[in-house]
Parts: C-alpha cells; sequence; structure tokens
C-alpha cells in the first residue's frame, strides 16, 4: 500500500472531521481537551445560600478526590459553579448558559421549585440533573423526566419512616398539626406525613390519629408572629415542621417568644438537619429532624471516614451536614456511569444511571431504573440542649431501611397518599 500524501490526509481528515460532528450521540464533551466539565447550580446567595455552601462544598471535596486518584476515564474534573438563589428564573438561566457552552451534566439544586423549573429545559437541551435534596415528590411521579435524578432521599421514605417512628416512640401523641411553609416543598412533606400517620398509627397503636388543618407560613419573610398566633389557638399535641434554612431559624426563634414549641410533646422537623440547633444552640427546643447524613452514624465507612478528614481540612467544620454529602454522592453517581459507559454522552450517562449500584458516605445506594430515585436509607436523630461547646447534642439516633418506607415507582402518575 502506498503511504498516503498530505493532499490525502488534508482531505481525508476532513471528511472525517465532518463526519463525525454529523454522527448522533456524538461524545463532544469527551473529545473537547482540558477537563471534564460539571455544572454546579446551587443557592450561593439569599436565605438558602448557607444550604448551598454545603452542597458547593461537599461537591468540591468530590471532585479533589477523584482527581487525586486520576480523575474519570484520565480527565480531570472540574466544576462551573453557578448561583441560582433558590430562585427557578436564575436557575434557569445558569442552565442555559452551561447547556449552552456544551455542559451537559449537572448537580446541586435544593429547591423543589428549582428542580421543577429545570426538568423540560434539561430535557429540551439534552442534559443531566441531579438534585441534592429537592423534596418534591413530582420529579419521579406526574412530572417525571429520564434527565433528572435523585441519589438521596425520597419525600415519601423521609416522610413517612417519621411518621413510623412517631407511632411507635409516641403512641399516646395522636392530635397532629403542621407548621408547613405555603410552596411545593412544604405541601409535599405535609401530605406524605400525614400518609403515614395514618397508616402508621392504626397499625402500630391500634389508634387513628386526628390531624388538624396545618398553619401554612409565608416563605422568605422575617415576621412569622401572625402564623405563631394563630398555632397558639390550635390544641395539638404533636407538630411537624416543614420551614427550613434561614426561614426555620426565624421561626424557631420567634416561636420561643411565645412558648409555642414547649406546648407540643413531641416535635417533628423535617428536615434542618443541625441547621437549627447550630442557629439557637441551648434555646433550641427538642425534636427530632431528618438528616441526608449523620457523620457519627458513619463511623468505620471509609468513605465516610475520608469525607469528615477532608471536609474538616477544607472548611474547619468536624461536622459536615447531609446537603454535602448528597453533593458528594451525586458526582460519585455521575463519575461511576460515565466509566461504566466509557462516554459523557448524555444518552449514555442516563442510560448508566439507571440501576446503578455505588458507594456513598451513607453506604451502597441504588438508583432505581424506573424513576430515577435512589433506594437510601432514611436517617433520624433527636437533638436536644446540652451544656456543650456546640450548645446541643444528639441524645438519639435512628436508621430506617429505605426500602421499608419507599413507596413503588409510578413514573408519569400522581402520587396517591391517604387524606385525613
Amino acid at each position: 500500500m502506498n503511504p498516503a500524501n498530505r493532499r490525502d490526509i488534508l482531505k481525508y481528515g476532513a471528511a472525517a472531521a465532518a463526519s463525525t460532528l454529523s454522527l448522533p450521540g456524538l461524545n463532544l464533551a469527551h473529545a473537547q481537551a482540558g477537563p471534564l466539565k460539571i455544572g454546579l447550580i446551587t443557592p450561593l446567595s439569599g436565605p438558602q445560600e448557607f444550604i448551598g455552601s454545603y452542597v458547593k462544598n461537599g461537591a468540591e471535596i468530590a471532585v479533589d478526590q477523584i482527581n487525586k486518584a486520576g480523575g474519570i476515564q484520565g480527565r480531570q474534573v472540574a466544576l462551573e459553579i453557578r448561583d441560582d438563589k433558590a430562585n427557578p428564573a436564575a436557575a434557569l438561566a445558569a442552565a442555559r448558559e452551561l447547556l449552552g457552552a456544551g455542559i451537559n451534566l449537572h448537580t446541586g439544586g435544593i429547591s423543589s421549585a428549582v428542580v421543577l423549573a429545570l426538568i423540560p429545559v434539561m430535557q429540551q437541551e439534552n442534559g443531566v440533573f441531579m438534585t441534592c435534596g429537592a423534596g418534591t415528590e413530582k420529579m419521579n411521579h406526574e412530572n417525571y423526566s429520564p434527565n433528572l435524578f435523585r441519589p438521596g432521599d425520597a419525600p415519601d421514605a423521609r416522610g413517612r419512616a417519621q411518621a413510623r417512628l412517631m407511632a411507635e416512640k409516641y403512641p399516646q401523641i395522636t392530635r397532629w398539626t403542621g407548621l408547613i411553609p405555603d410552596h411545593e416543598y412544604g405541601r409535599t412533606m405535609w401530605s406524605i406525613f400525614v400518609d403515614g400517620l395514618l397508616e402508621f398509627y392504626p397499625a402500630l397503636t391500634g389508634k387513628k390519629p386526628e390531624i388538624l388543618d396545618p398553619i401554612l407560613l409565608p416563605y422568605g419573610v422575617s415576621d412569622y408572629r401572625n402564623s405563631i398566633t394563630q398555632a397558639l389557638r390550635q390544641q395539638a399535641d404533636g407538630v411537624y415542621n416543614a420551614t427550613y434554612g434561614g426561614d426555620a431559624i426565624t421561626m424557631f426563634q420567634q416561636a420561643r417568644g411565645f412558648g409555642l414549641m414547649q406546648r407540643y410533646k413531641v416535635v417533628c422537623d423535617a428536615a434542618n438537619e443541625f441547621l437549627v440547633a447550630r442557629g439557637m444552640k441551648q434555646q433550641l427546643p427538642p425534636h427530632w429532624t431528618g438528616m441526608h447524613y449523620y457523620a457519627e452514624a458513619n463511623k468505620g465507612n471509609a468513605m465516610s471516614d475520608r469525607f469528615v478528614a477532608d471536609y474538616l481540612a477544607k472548611t474547619k467544620d468536624p461536622e459536615p451536614l447531609g446537603w454535602a454529602a448528597e453533593a458528594h454522592a451525586s458526582i460519585y453517581a455521575l463519575a461511576k456511569a460515565i466509566e461504566k459507559g466509557k462516554s459523557t454522552d448524555t444518552k449514555s450517562v442516563i442510560a448508566n444511571l439507571k440501576g446503578l449500584t455505588w458507594d456513598t458516605v451513607t453506604g451502597s445506594r441504588t438508583l432505581r431504573a424506573e424513576d430515577n430515585q435512589a433506594i437510601k436509607d432514611v436517617e433520624l436523630v433527636y437533638i436536644e440542649p446540652a451544656a456543650t461547646d456546640k450548645g446541643y447534642r444528639v441524645a438519639q439516633y435512628q436508621k430506617v431501611e429505605g426500602k421499608s418506607v419507599l413507596l413503588p415507582a409510578s413514573p408519569g402518575k400522581k402520587l396517591v397518599l391517604r387524606t385525613a
């Protein structure tokens, strides 16, 4: 065979390039020089900034660990970070910018409204998004999209695990109300918690719980006194709180002045982890709260131990909260899906995320293929004020097997729940 001359090389090279660019499913990201870029869209300003900072730190630690181990398929990883302000419009602008720049893989999104807004743009623009804490059930049900994944707790697993725990530990507490933010996440969590109360109290105690109308609270305000006064007029023994982040700290601090929380025999908080405890310290009302990740309970898990050490080195905080762990888990899930399919192409990543089992700081998790929801154990802690440096301590801890409380997959269909 005669060696090709320069003209042939240029001719066939140009033809090959043109042909490659027209191929469907081309792995453009892999063809790009430089690091593999992953978009991180999370609140870095506004009332939920400090939750977003956990997401950012957790994702950055995962990327550092992966890069030190040689990267993904030999490529170093870099985050492209954008502030969504927990606002759907800001999140959409950030997503469109990153997708337009050729970045198809994304993580972040702790707001339900943000995640629901991102569904159509991710599907239309061929992107993948992993939420690090959004609690809407709709993303796995009537708003299901193959392009969105939740590698952490499902809202139905979290809320129903909390309701079952209440029935097990407080069988005499049967009159319940809620302090519920009047938005997607709040309404979702209250509905699921009620569903769990109506299932587990009769099953475990033989008693039917009485469900009072929840107190609906505005989102992102500085004054909750009208809502607190409304709550004082109720005669409930147990309360479920779904306000979160800066709103929760403000509400709990103002409620303390009215003695509201002291009126309840048990307080169950949906998802604030240690946020309220850190804000109120010894003024904290004792309560149960749900956590994506409780480091102390995962000691001995090598991945968790290293995560805690790296988090301490990066932030001087020895107690990373769950949103950091969820971001960490999402980056490792993307990495494993890419390595499994040997491609960063959206179609390949989606195919390999579905049914994926991977290691995380809470142990092994599996992404359910039918609806992109992780099967993960639910971690619940009871926090009370204490004369410690932190001003609080964890008095009890319980892990609930995820698959025992997670409802069956029904993508495309509205979640059906019991109502009072």
